[in-house]
């Protein structure tokens, strides 16, 4: 189970000006869902987070896929990047490198860097600011203040679309807001086509991070937010002063910090399982000298234990011999007392033989009387006998009587048994029947929705392609949202010029409307792309002659007024 840390028993931190703290790290796209899994608090260190508080937490921008349209943004851009190469390749007639472009295949939209093509940043400032540890000091109105100012800054310096998610969390000891930024850049060249690239620096503030900071420290000033120390530029000038420079301050991740707060923990523990098993030592070697003591007196205990032991015995050994010189006596008494019985035996035979005369008369009597009794008994055995055959033989019908019962039974049994079998047959056979046309009732509609499927594909392939002609020639055009109207498609300058082929081509492309509206709406934000960036090149050249003709003489202006008037005739 785990135990979640009581923010209130940390200790104050007494600020007067407490600085901004805004920090940026590189993010890749497939660790997205890492920094998903902690921001739902689903997975990542939460020994920080007090669990209780996290309904608080609240998404201030990005919708629930939001992470997923950025993996399908960097999958299209890697399919037109690499069709784009192809077709400035196949321009420009390189073959060769046409079959290593292919055989490479599409290539991720970024350059290669060790930070990630992808921004992840915070913006935070002290608890004492809020009022204390945990959601439960904090002063609701200074919240509300925070979040608005935050958000302002954060809207303000990543337009358009650079913002994808912003979260804030109520959950831990100073209240935070994390933020994901993507930023696209339009890469033209004459090698590789329009590419477009992930490119953080295209972004002033991620490119310049003490801009970052310059920026922060003005948008929070107005809630007593300050910018924080200027440690870089007391590093410039302690450079250009000859000084030494000051300590290079790192972040240390809240992780990283709880990681070595572990360790110091385990190495205390270490030392102090050491010391305690250092005095274990010292206490088993104190026990070792007292065994040693306690040997000895155990051994002068046991020479007094046998001393007593064999003086037991002796006293027992002449206990023996006397009880034995007793049984010596009374073995005298017994043999005294078995002659006299031999004589009174001696006697009795005597007594015997005057009484064996009588004793054979009553023998004689006695074998005629046993021979009677024999021959009772042997007839008594015949009758017996032939009573018991007269029983074997009705048990022996009784058995078969039986015997025929049960084959009767046994019979209608089979028979039984033979009639339900043959109907489980039958029943089992219209079962068969019945789902064999069940199956072929399913294989028939199965035939018949792939053939609607087919069809519908066909209709589908139709309608994008038509969609793409209507798309291509100028006829569909994606319309930005705007105060007076929403945003979708409308028809452009080559539509149809009656209302009725108008809802004819509508009707044509009406199975694919979700996927022409999606290459519409990128064609046209392609397009205003380049064009902005035409138009910010032309710009900048009207600036640059502007710029030249501020520096011409007199003279020289008066010429290009002719020029530009066609007064001049040619050149002198």
């Amino acid at each position: 189970m785990t135990v979640q840390p009581q923010f209130t028993q940390a200790q104050p931190v007494n600020l007067k000006k407490p600085p901004i703290v805004l920090r940026f790290s590189g993010l890749w796209p497939h660790t997205l869902r890492r920094f998903r899994f902690h921001d739902e608090r689903r997975g990542g260190d939460l020994g920080h987070v007090d669990l209780r508080r996290t309904k608080a937490n609240e998404i201030l921008v990005g919708g629930e896929k939001w992470h997923q349209v950025i993996r399908d943004e960097i999958v299209q851009m890697k399919q037109h990047n690499f069709e784009q190469h192809l077709a400035a390749l196949h321009k420009k007639s390189r073959k060769s490198e046409v079959r290593r472009v292919e055989e490479a295949g599409p290539a991720d939209p970024w350059r290669v860097s060790k930070e990630g093509p992808l921004r992840e940043g915070i913006l935070t400032v002290n608890k004492d600011w809020f009022g204390g540890s945990g959601q439960a000091q904090w002063d609701p109105e200074r919240v509300k203040e925070f979040r608005r100012t935050a958000m302002k800054f954060l809207r303000r310096s990543f337009p358009g679309d650079q913002l994808r998610f912003a979260s804030m969390h109520m959950d831990e000891e100073a209240l935070h807001i994390h933020f994901v930024v993507v930023v696209w850049a339009e890469k033209p060249s004459i090698n590789r086509g329009h590419q477009v690239l992930l490119q953080p620096s295209e972004n002033p503030l991620l490119r310049n991070y003490e801009l970052a900071q310059d920026m922060a420290g003005a948008a929070f000033a107005k809630i007593g937010i300050t910018r924080g120390q200027r440690r870089a530029e007391a590093r410039r000038r302690a450079r250009a002063e000859d000084k030494p420079l000051p300590d290079r301050r790192r972040h240390v991740p809240p992780s990283e910090w709880r990681a070595e707060e572990r360790r110091k923990a385990q190495e205390e523990k270490k030392r102090l399982l050491g010391a305690a098993e250092e005095a274990a030592k010292a206490t088993l070697e104190d026990g070792r000298d007292l065994a040693k003591a306690a040997v000895k007196k155990s051994r002068k205990r046991a020479i007094k234990e046998a001393q007593a032991r064999k003086k037991r015995a002796a006293q027992e050994i002449a206990e023996a011999i006397r009880l034995r010189d007793a049984a010596g006596k009374e073995a005298l008494q017994f043999e005294k007392a078995a002659a006299a019985a031999s004589s009174r035996k001696m006697g009795i035979e005597a007594e015997v033989g005057a009484l064996e005369p009588l004793v054979k008369g009553y023998e004689e009597r006695a074998e005629k009387a046993l021979e009677k009794f024999q021959a009772k008994v042997a007839e008594r055995k015949v009758e017996e006998e032939k009573l018991a055959r007269i029983n074997r033989e009705a048990e022996e019908g009784k058995q078969g009587l039986a015997d025929l019962r049960r084959r009767e039974c046994g019979l209608v049994a089979e028979v039984q048994s033979l009639e339900q079998h043959r109907a489980q047959e039958a029943a089992a056979c219209i079962t068969a029947q019945s789902a064999r046309q069940v199956e072929e009732q399913k294989l028939e509609d199965g035939v018949t929705q792939v053939q609607l499927k087919v069809a519908e594909a066909e209709i589908i392939s139709e309608a994008v392609e038509a969609g793409l002609e209507l798309v291509a020639e100028g006829a569909l055009l994606w319309q930005e949202e705007a105060t007076d109207r929403k945003a979708g498609l409308v028809w452009g300058a080559a539509a149809p010029k009656t209302g009725d082929l108008r809802a004819e081509k509508r009707k044509q492309i009406h199975p694919a409307m979700g996927m022409v509206t999606r290459i519409a709406q990128l064609v046209a934000r392609t397009v205003k792309r380049a064009l902005a960036k035409e138009r910010q090149k032309l710009q900048d050249d009207a600036e640059y002659v502007r710029g030249l003709r501020e520096q011409w003489e007199p003279e020289a202006q008066a010429r290009l007024a002719q020029i530009s008037q066609g007064t001049d005739a040619g050149p002198s």
